[in-house]
């Protein structure tokens, strides 16, 4: 009888809503990834929900999962728009979308939305321009009712503002023949005014929970990777464990992932909607969800491990909710994986990849109580990755390049050549927050170790140990060579990965050491072969997303890197929950 129940209020909402798309049945996971208007939560991607909107310039392709948009033939900009969809009342929006972008391509999600209140509609306010090999990022749009910022639309107003009804807009872009392809577009809502919440949206209601929970989803530890960003990236390291989760013959790094939905606007690792239209660019439906643990567990029990964004501090006298076992000291937000869940001695846990802290095993299974856990998911956000790709996509996900390493006339410094061809680095690899075609670069040696992982988990070759290197000032790369030679190495390979969507994996045999020179090379630019920073901030790994949506400096920071972390504070933009 409450089945019966529930499928009715269901059908009864769905109806109140004038639903034009096909509603989700609570207990067929087969529409799991199919159109919705249901609930805080909308997804537009079927071939019958797309011939509902305006097509201009554009057209309706089913070569790509169950429908998709791009560009018409001959043209190099177009748009679709779609009829005015009734929704629930919201204040705040957060879009997700999954896509494929060649390069020179680009995809752009509008909304405008109609103010009850105001009895008007906003403007079109944009999640930004994205792409895999551009300049992309969120230009915070604003007008009189509506603002997005960074990945959040807000209804403005101090009054009881609210929007009940939207429209959605994409523009798809190409500088030559290529065309981008979008796979389908979704809306999250969170309305936080009194008496007014909406409901949750569960994709997988009605399924039976097990009691234990425990997937084998990679663990990362985002404070041994690249120095220069290492503290600020758990957004992308968390979707690179769930991305080798779903496929490990993938074997992503978390910088690919970090550098390749940067955001040049916003300055951060950390825009929700780029987090998750990374991973769609790889063939996977993604979604962001403000959820409940409810929505948590049945994600988990579907096989997929769940991103929260999350604040906490791990002592009881902190700044922000107390978590135990938080593998952060004090973070005003963060990113971390759910992999599981327990009940031990009548108490429900978590376990959760944290990338927090370091090594990688550190991370792993941390045990975080279900009631502390749910007070500090303040913001309610999740990212959602379906376990299988859709067909015809992901074909122009970024792709490391096999190379070789030349020798120069210096011992140290090789030129890199791919296909035949030298390949010079862009000026200023290293200034990875500012200049398209920056990145880094990092060795794994023949006497790297991998972290001694948890029983069970998988194991990637992000897990090994990494010896990061550098790019001389004209562009070539630069080996720690005495280094190398005293640690006993005789072979690698090199990983340079570019933040416009290039990457390079590069063998190496080290020449003889008898050939090296009798003075010692004047510089030795090794990282001290691996974890960088050495000390982890107490803020641990707030994220450029981190500071930014809380608008808060982090609360305790390790001395050495202070002015490097207020630098980020300063930088940031401010967002609301």
């Amino acid at each position: 009888m409450k089945k019966l129940m529930a499928k009715l209020l269901v059908l009864a909402l769905c109806l109140s809503f004038c639903v034009p798309f096909t509603a989700f049945a609570t207990d067929d996971l087969q529409d799991v990834w199919g159109d919705v208007q249901q609930d805080n939560f909308l997804r537009i991607t079927s071939s019958e929900a797309w011939n509902k909107g305006t097509f201009e310039n554009t057209e309706l392709t089913e070569e790509v999962g169950n429908g998709a948009i791009r560009l018409a033939a001959g043209q190099t900009e177009g748009t679709w728009t779609s009829q005015e969809l009734t929704v629930p009342a919201f204040e705040y929006m957060v879009a997700s979308w999954s896509s494929d972008t060649p390069k020179g391509t680009s995809v752009e999600i509008r909304v405008r939305a109609y103010v009850d209140m105001k009895d008007a509609w906003s403007g079109w306010m944009s999640w930004g321009t994205w792409g895999i090999d551009r300049k992309r990022g969120c230009d915070d749009t604003a007008d009189a009712l509506a603002y997005v910022n960074t990945d959040i639309l807000t209804i403005k107003g101090k009054s009881g503002e609210t929007a009940s009804k939207i429209q959605v807009q994409v523009v798809l872009t190409s500088k030559d023949e290529a065309t981008p392809v979008l796979r389908d577009v979704g809306f999250t809502m969170k309305n936080t005014l009194a008496g007014q919440a909406i409901p949750v949206y569960h994709p997988n209601a009605g399924m039976d929970l097990p009691e234990k929970v425990l997937l084998d989803t990679p663990a990362y530890s985002q404070m041994r990777r690249d120095s220069a960003i290492g503290s600020v990236i758990c957004s992308p390291t968390s979707v690179t464990m769930m991305l080798n989760d779903r496929n490990p013959e993938l074997d992503l790094f978390p910088e690919e992932i970090a550098l390749r939905e940067y955001d040049f606007d916003y300055e951060g690792f950390g825009n929700w909607s780029f987090s998750t239209a990374i991973a769609g660019s790889f063939g996977y439906t993604v979604s962001n969800y403000y959820g409940d643990l409810d929505l948590v567990r049945q994600e988990l029990a579907a096989g997929r491990s769940v991103a929260l964004s999350v604040g906490y501090s791990n002592s009881t006298s902190g700044s922000n909710p107390y978590l135990q076992n938080g593998a952060a000291s004090n973070t005003p937000g963060h990113l971390i994986v759910i992999v599981g869940y327990e009940t031990i001695d009548g108490v429900e846990y978590f376990y959760s990849n944290d990338a927090a802290t370091k090594p990688d095993s550190e991370c792993a299974l941390r045990l975080y109580r279900a009631d502390q856990l749910d007070v500090c998911w303040d913001t309610r956000l999740a990212y959602s990755i379906s376990l299988d790709t859709e067909e015809g996509a992901g074909q122009y996900a970024p792709i490391r390049v096999q190379g070789t390493l030349e020798p120069t006339a210096e011992f140290d410094v090789f030129d890199l050549v791919v296909n035949g061809e030298k390949v010079t680095l862009a000026k200023g690899f290293s200034k990875k927050t500012s200049l398209l075609g920056a990145g880094t670069i990092f060795m794994i040696t023949d006497t790297a170790k991998m972290d001694d992982m948890p029983e069970g988990m998988i194991r990637t070759t992000a897990n090994m140990q990494l010896t990061y290197i550098t790019v001389t000032g004209e562009g070539k790369v630069r080996l720690p060579m005495d280094a190398l030679y005293d640690a006993g190495v005789t072979s690698g390979t090199v990983y340079i990965i570019c933040n416009n969507g290039e990457g390079y994996e590069v063998p190496v045999t080290l020449p003889d050491p008898s050939t090296r020179p009798t003075e010692p090379a004047t510089e030795a630019p090794t990282e001290a072969a691996t974890e960088a920073p050495t000390e982890a901030p107490t803020e641990a790994a707030t994220e450029a997303t981190s500071v930014e949506k809380s608008g808060t400096n982090p609360a305790i920071i390790v001395v050495g890197v202070a002015i490097v972390a207020a630098a980020v504070v300063v930088l940031a933009k401010s967002k609301k929950q």
